[in-house]
């Protein structure tokens, strides 16, 4: 054979195909450092004689049907309280995750993990997965450890969205408002949105395994199906920021109708901005139910102001506290005025649910009743 350089070229193995030629045959190939190498996971799947798994499924039902919700809000009772042994959060996520599963694959009833399927437990599970992350990268020599538990507190985090996915087919009606309360909750909150596309965007194949990037991806996919689901046959999904569309030029006799037709439009946008901060909170106080008192009275028997008028001013009152912030009180007023004016519905029924009364509200919100916002 003849080298580049045309010298003769000496090859001492067999060579069947010129493509077979190397040089590095010999060659002791680099060590990759241990903290260089990719971390894998180790699975350890162990499957139970038919007798056992038969004794574990019944007990597991019956560990669901009689104490799951009770022993859940102690744990995490005391997890909150710093009351437990270090990191008992691990076996509380992994309980979470498991009979949460079971549940929902077995015979799915919401009121058996009533206790795990709220806002407060998304937000608690996604405080333990942010503290996990930041140990990675502050606690090294454990690094393995909390990796292992920011994948077990995804995994929670991603049975939490199939329950939700679960409710929204359950064919009682209160199960998929509770559903749809919840999903409004997390979706108008940036921190919920952005978490699981976060942990994507971070990933680190030295510090996290294989699977977790799987889960990573699966979790990512189900959120994606909600809140595509949610504003698309549920409704739309309110933004802060609007994309405007660019200004045209006009004469000088129409600067004035156009000057006006910006300022309602400047405070239409406004009023929707206000509107994206105050939904959650409107949402989260009527989930909560309760009796809402108030301290006016929307209808004076002694005054000689007529009674539409009044009706008028108490649509007014409703209004102005919504605008404010201050909810409950605004609630309580809708709910006395209801029962002075109950005719024709103007400020809903008596036997309204919940997700109706929102919607009541937040049409008082967005009204024209001749006061300014």
């Amino acid at each position: 054979m003849k080298s580049i350089s045309e010298k003769a070229l000496i090859y001492h193995k067999p060579l069947g195909k010129l493509d077979q030629l190397s040089f590095d045959v010999d060659k002791q190939k680099p060590k990759t450092p241990k903290n260089r190498l990719p971390f894998v996971a180790a699975h350890s799947e162990r499957r139970s004689a038919f007798a056992i798994r038969l004794f574990l499924k019944d007990f597991c039902a019956e560990f669901l049907n009689g104490a799951y919700n009770t022993v859940m809000h102690h744990v995490k009772d005391n997890l909150v309280r710093n009351r437990a042994q270090q990191h008992d959060e691990s076996y509380y996520l992994w309980a979470m995750r498991f009979f949460m599963e079971f549940n929902r694959k077995h015979k799915f009833e919401v009121k058996l993990v009533s206790e795990t399927t709220s806002v407060q437990t998304f937000h608690y599970v996604q405080q333990l997965s942010e503290n996990y992350y930041d140990l990675m990268s502050t606690c090294k020599k454990k690094l393995r450890q909390w990796s292992r538990r920011l994948h077990m507190a995804l995994l929670a985090y991603r049975e939490l969205f199939l329950t939700l996915c679960a409710m929204d087919r359950s064919p009682d009606g209160s199960v998929r408002d509770s559903a749809k309360v919840i999903k409004s909750n997390i979706l108008y909150v940036p921190e919920y949105r952005e978490f699981v596309l976060t942990l994507l965007v971070n990933y680190d194949e030295l510090k996290m395994s294989d699977a977790y990037l799987l889960d990573l991806i699966e979790t990512q996919h189900v959120f994606v199906k909600i809140f595509e689901k949610f504003c698309g046959k549920e409704g739309s999904l309110f933004v802060q920021k609007r994309v405007r569309s660019g200004r045209r030029k006009r004469k000088a006799d129409e600067q004035a109708p156009a000057s006006g037709a910006a300022t309602a439009t400047q405070a239409k946008i406004s009023l929707e901005s206000k509107w994206d901060h105050a939904a959650p909170q409107l949402s989260a106080v009527l989930q909560d139910g309760g009796e809402f008192l108030t301290n006016e009275v929307p209808f004076d028997a002694a005054s000689d102001v007529p009674i539409d008028d009044q009706k008028a001013e108490a649509m007014r009152k409703v209004q102005r506290k919504l605008r404010l912030g201050e909810f409950e009180s605004a609630i309580g007023l809708l709910r006395a005025s209801r029962e002075v004016w109950p005719e024709n519905d103007c400020f809903g029924s008596s036997n309204m649910a919940t997700e109706e009364e929102f919607l009541a509200l937040r049409d008082i919100f967005f009204a024209d009743l001749g006061e300014d916002s």
